[in-house]
């Protein structure tokens, strides 16, 4: 995939992963917006708030992007946890609730927001995770 000359938003961008593809992105040339729940810490990139657990947050981060960015062509979701769980305390249901909330429900959710966009542009990507390019795809 050509990441070169796209408008890509990166949900959970704030951070890790995320954040380390969004400045690849910015380096190849790309108008990046990085999506997530706390984006005070982020201030070389443009942000958008948006929770994914939240499907107005979602709605608002949308329109909000595509207000912005009417030529958005990628959408990547990287938000996600990786919640410990003990299966001998039952408060483990819980967790696995949060993790399903975002690292599923989330994603989804981001995806339903934006594909009516891409459709109606007849074109662009969704990815639920970092696009691999020649260079760093394992043989």
């Amino acid at each position: 995939m050509d990441i070169s000359n796209r408008t890509v938003l990166i949900v959970g961008g704030t951070s890790g992963i995320g954040l380390g593809l969004a400045h690849r992105f910015l380096d190849a040339g790309s108008t990046v917006i990085v999506g997530g729940r706390n984006t005070d810490k982020v201030t070389d990139l443009e942000t958008v708030q948006i929770d994914v657990t939240d499907s107005a947050s979602v709605s608002k981060a949308r329109d909000e992007v595509l207000a912005n960015h009417p030529d958005l062509d990628l959408v990547v979701t990287m938000s996600g946890v990786m919640i410990v769980e003990d299966l001998r305390d039952p408060a483990h249901y819980e967790q696995a609730e949060a993790s399903i909330q975002i690292n599923l429900l989330g994603t989804i959710r981001v995806i339903d927001a934006f594909t009516p966009h891409l459709i109606q542009q007849g074109h662009g990507d969704i990815r639920p995770s970092p696009p691999e390019s020649a260079s760093s795809r394992s043989r």
